[in-house]
């Protein structure tokens, strides 16, 4: 049998879902080939983003969310850092104790001796930066700008390598040293702010200096080794620093193409699979050109319980955006799609946009500027099924787990064929619109409860 070779890609804003995927990918891995390794690779962004699981236990579903670490957390898998993340050796080595705590975890570690270290003076500035009096991105603040910044200017990037290398407190020094007007300005710099940098991490860099590995070479062995490899985006495409919502975006490149450099592994080898949420959301500052700003948004948010994994804060939902979309899979070559949370916008009229007004003339490219669209344009067509009976606020999935799981069940052992037509129209509309096959549609939030479609 051949190794699942899969990388995972959110096609909007982020928050579509892609944990879960990563996760069922895993255990499908397990099943196929239970004596080879499963590593999970993490290729851009940083704690901005969090992956929310829902894993079965005997006690039900057990809620875990990381930030720094990838999914594969969750199911004793090896786990990758890989150099183009924003790593947060505070963050990671939490959830890695979390983990062995609440899983068990005893997989390999990998980080690589190239990743980029996020410090606490890259948060502050992130913070005072969204405080002051320009304009505000409505960023996480969690660093993530000033610690690309410093990836670009070089001389400042401090490294794992770095890190745990007896140099590292005269190279802090140095970085300090060379941020000093920034860093005074914003109020960080104050008296033995590096030794209190240093006491922080020195007991964290002692217990993360053995994962640092060339992790391009310890790739090829995975690869060689015909071993499952699994690589997992953090954020979305439309916040990719060049290809999406300029300014409002994040600073690291989140298509998946750009993931088979950095990590040294052929595209060749791999399938990629857009992630899609059958309706967009956004956080944070930013226009949102099919946003729902009725009571169907309203009830997606409270239904859907959209809010940050990483803020908390209340995800503005939309209209699906195919046009959107069909650009996203383009950029990242997919070869499969996988759609979330249909379960969550059942009995109503969903509208769908194939193309936006722009000077008077209606087209499908998306602009730069997201505020020349005049208006979205939505096929005339609308659709609207129903899944199910039962509660209608799904916001807590650890309480209706039990009372739709039956119902759910029969869908996932029925297959495609046993959605209600609307649903099964709006699939393959959607397909033939985006140019690109739904390979499964998720109908609930915990690990297998996903409609698999023949390849």
């Amino acid at each position: 049998m051949n190794p699942i070779r899969e990388a995972y890609v959110g096609l909007s804003w982020g928050d579509e879902g892609k944990g879960k995927f990563v996760d069922e990918a895993l255990e499908r891995a397990q099943l196929l080939a239970p004596e080879k390794r499963r590593i999970v690779v993490r290729y851009q962004g940083g704690p901005n983003a969090g992956h929310t699981l829902y894993i079965s236990s005997a006690a039900g579903l057990i809620k875990f969310v990381t930030h720094s670490s990838p999914t594969g957390l969750a199911c004793n898998a090896d786990l990758g850092i890989g150099p183009n993340c924003a790593f947060d050796p505070e963050s990671f080595l939490s959830e890695l104790k979390q983990g062995q705590e609440l899983f068990d975890y005893q997989g390999r570690v990998l980080i690589s001796e190239r990743v980029g270290i996020l410090f606490d003076y890259h948060r502050k500035l992130d913070a005072w930066r969204e405080s002051g009096e320009g304009r505000s991105i409505g960023t996480t603040k969690s660093g993530i700008g000033p610690f690309y910044e410093d990836n670009a200017r070089r001389l400042t990037r401090v490294t794992f390598a770095d890190y745990v290398s007896d140099n590292f407190p005269d190279l802090l020094r140095e970085v300090l040293n060379a941020k000093s007007m920034e860093l005074s300005a914003a109020g960080i710099l104050k008296p033995r702010y590096l030794e209190e940098v240093i006491a922080v991490h020195d007991p964290i860099r002692r217990e993360l200096k053995e994962f640092k590995e060339r992790l391009e070479y310890r790739m090829l062995e995975y690869l060689e080794g015909g071993h499952h490899i699994i690589i997992e985006g953090a954020q979305g495409t439309e916040l990719d620093v060049d290809m999406g919502t300029i300014p409002d975006q994040t600073s690291s490149h989140t298509p998946a193409p750009h993931a088979f450099p950095s990590l040294g592994l052929p595209r060749g080898e791999f399938k990629i699979y857009g992630v899609e949420k059958v309706y967009p959301t956004r956080v944070g500052n930013g226009l949102m050109p099919t946003l729902a700003d009725d009571a169907i948004g309203d009830m997606i948010t409270k239904n859907a319980g959209e809010f940050g994994a990483k803020t908390g804060r209340k995800r503005r939902a939309g209209y699906p955006n195919w046009a959107a979309i069909k650009r996203a899979v383009r950029i990242n070559d997919c070869d499969g799609i996988y759609i979330t949370r249909v379960d969550c916008i059942q009995d109503v009229d969903i509208k769908v946009c194939t193309g936006f007004q722009i000077d008077g003339k209606v087209t499908d490219e998306v602009p730069l500027d997201l505020s020349q669209i005049e208006k979205p344009v939505y096929q005339e067509r609308t659709y609207q099924w129903k899944l199910w009976d039962g509660p209608r606020d799904l916001s807590n999935p650890l309480v209706v787990d039990q009372v739709l799981k039956e119902q759910r069940e029969r869908y996932i052992q029925g297959g495609f064929d046993s959605f209600p037509p609307a649903l099964r129209e709006y699939v393959m509309d959607h397909d033939a619109y985006v140019g690109c096959k739904t390979a499964a549609v998720s109908i609930g939030p915990a690990r297998g409860e996903t409609v698999r479609r023949e390849q």
